[in-house]
């Protein structure tokens, strides 16, 4: 379902499907919940909504203004327009401005939980207009076009006494980098292209399975890329692209990813294994931190697992991570306030999870990564599996911190082989009785496929029904509400 609001001869259309619903009433007098009709046929026929938002998707103001009437009982008054162009709205007498009683946020907080949601940002887009944009599952704006602010330049220069132009108030660069819009697109038409690529992975409701494509067969479902050997460095402090690792693993051109610009020590999005769609999170190894967790990683890991989660995705869990970052800036951003929401989403997922050990886990972040809930899972150490609570070069000088401020620097002697052999993949996989053959890496790719069909066709068949049907009351924050449970517990 495609739904936008634009002049066709001088008359406003709603675009649903392949039919033309014309409204002629002039934009000013149309009733505002003229804007939510698809929004609500969305949730009725279980369908996608794609927002097409810009200047006509609604201004800064929710409210009605009245004019002055001219005389008692008159309803013709023209309304007056001299003061509002001033900047300097007045209303006296019979006039006033209507507030409604509720804007619809309980109408899009079923939505959000019931049918993917998309926002297309193709103009410059403000108010509620611009609270529509972030009510989704994915956005996406179109650079040197698309402006996304809560009030224009006017209305910042007249309550802040400074100038600024819509680019330096709310392009691409101030919110595809700060979460709000998850991605950049180049051209309209690569927006659509973006839009149809994320829908892809998804069923049209909560009550579906996630769509299933046939295999290429230029792309055998036992396919090993023997890069896997070499691709991951054994010393933990030399990076490797994590992205190219994941096109390795998943079929050929079907990595998708999800927000490239913001939280970018972490890598979410979407590939397919065998056809199977599966939620990708990763840690970026090249990025400034070396892939430490930050507050914004953090919120883009808790979107993903949500995400994932409420359309029933299995997720690749892919663990180099180092911990949490720390530092003055990282504790002034709160980011283990934002760890311990991503823990909790994590703990709180009940989709198929497949971890693969690739090398770091260390600290409370580290280990969360690789260990995300208690419920049964199935994880893989690949032979560069570098693991603890802490890397024993840091570990010692903190233990030993006394006696170097007291007897001077401390001198390291190399590790051993066997205090590495303690932080290897054999010693992880005791604990869980796993095989004590160190996995090679390039089998992961079969293994995924496998893991890729546990969410059986035939799970969410049928209507939703009102009186099982409901949304966990312990919800975190997140995209929007849990995914709807089809037994009545949480």
């Amino acid at each position: 379902m495609v739904g936008g609001h634009g002049p066709d001869r001088g008359a406003q259309c709603h675009r649903l499907r392949r039919r033309l619903h014309v409204s002629r009433w002039p934009r000013r007098r149309r009733h505002r919940g003229e804007g939510t009709y698809l929004d609500r046929l969305s949730i009725e026929l279980l369908q996608p909504s794609i927002r097409l938002l810009d200047g006509s998707s609604g201004g800064g103001s929710v409210a009605a203004m009245l004019p002055k009437q001219k005389s008692d009982g008159e309803s013709k008054a023209q309304e007056s327009s001299g003061a509002i162009k001033a900047g300097r709205p007045r209303v006296s007498g019979g006039g006033g401005s209507f507030l409604p009683g509720h804007l619809g946020s309980s109408m899009y907080a079923r939505q959000l939980a019931t049918v993917p949601v998309v926002n297309m940002l193709l103009g410059s887009v403000v108010g509620i207009g611009a609270a529509k944009a972030v009510l989704g599952h994915f956005s996406v704006m179109v650079r040197d076009i698309s402006q996304l602010f809560v009030a224009g330049p006017p209305v910042v220069s007249h309550a802040m006494g400074y100038d600024v132009t819509k680019e330096d108030l709310g392009d691409w660069r101030i919110h595809c980098r700060n979460g709000s819009v998850d991605n950049l697109a180049e051209s309209e038409e690569e927006a659509a292209e973006m839009t149809r690529r994320f829908l892809s992975y998804l069923p049209s409701s909560v009550y579906e399975a996630p769509p299933v494509v046939p295999p290429s067969s230029a792309d055998p479902a036992d396919r090993r890329d023997d890069e896997l050997f070499t691709i991951v460095p054994r010393n933990r402090t030399t990076t490797f692209d994590i992205r190219r690792a994941i096109r390795l693993l998943a079929d050929k051109d079907s990595f998708f990813e999800i927000g490239s610009l913001w939280g970018t020590d972490q890598v979410v999005g979407f590939a397919r294994f065998n056809g199977h769609p599966m939620g990708i999170v990763a840690s970026d190894s090249r990025h400034v931190n070396g892939g430490a967790l930050t507050a914004d990683g953090c919120d883009k890991l808790t979107r993903h697992l949500d995400l994932c989660d409420l359309f029933h995705v299995p997720v690749l869990n892919l663990v180099d991570n180092p911990g949490f970052a720390v530092g003055i800036e990282h504790e002034i951003n709160g980011t283990i306030r934002k760890g311990a929401t991503w823990m909790i989403a994590a703990a709180q997922s009940t989709v198929p999870m497949f971890t693969v050990l690739m090398r770091r886990s260390f600290g409370v972040a580290g280990n969360n990564y690789a260990t995300p809930r208690s419920a049964a899972t199935v994880r893989v150490a690949w032979p560069s599996a570098d693991v603890g609570g802490i890397p024993p070069e840091g570990g010692i000088e903190a233990a030993y911190k006394r006696r170097a401020e007291a007897d001077g620097p401390l001198r390291f002697e190399p590790i051993s082989s066997s205090d590495r052999e303690r932080a290897g993949p054999r010693r992880s996989a005791e604990p869980i009785r796993a095989r004590g053959d160190d996995r090679p890496a390039r089998h992961t790719t079969p293994d995924l496929r496998v893991a890729a069909r546990c969410v059986p066709n035939d799970q969410f068949a049928g209507e939703p029904d009102p009186a099982v049907d409901r949304i966990s009351p312990l919800n975190h924050e997140g995209v929007g509400a849990r995914r709807p449970c089809r037994a009545g517990g949480d």
